[in-house]
């Protein structure tokens, strides 16, 4: 199990008063396929689950997670054990204008 987070709060480098929404460009570029679970928590606890396939060589697209412009922390876990093959585009979003992109070097890893 490979496990990426992303943090952002009020006063951090990724600044949650500016994020209405994210959307997620999740790419397997290996040959062998796998699952990932997707959470979001915020202030309240979790607010958001969701669950995708990335077949091989396959991108896969998750979009409108809502925020809500509050802090948050989005975990991303894999079913694999390696993250080599495992790329990931967090797309930030403000009224659905895009206003940011980070990618799994900008997370936190955990293997």
């Amino acid at each position: 199990m490979s496990i990426l987070r992303l943090v952002s709060n009020a006063d951090g480098p990724i600044n949650s008063r500016c994020i209405q929404s994210v959307d997620l460009e999740i790419n397997n570029s290996g040959e062998v396929p796998f699952e990932m679970l997707i959470h979001g928590y915020g202030i309240e606890g979790l607010f958001y689950i969701g669950l995708i396939h990335a077949g091989a060589d396959e991108w896969v697209g998750v979009h409108d997670i809502m925020t809500n412009y509050s802090p948050f922390e989005l975990v991303l876990v894999t079913n694999i054990n390696n993250l080599a093959h495992t790329g990931v585009v967090f797309k930030i979003k403000n009224q659905g204008v895009l206003i940011a992109e980070y990618t799994q070097e900008d997370t936190m890893r955990e293997n």
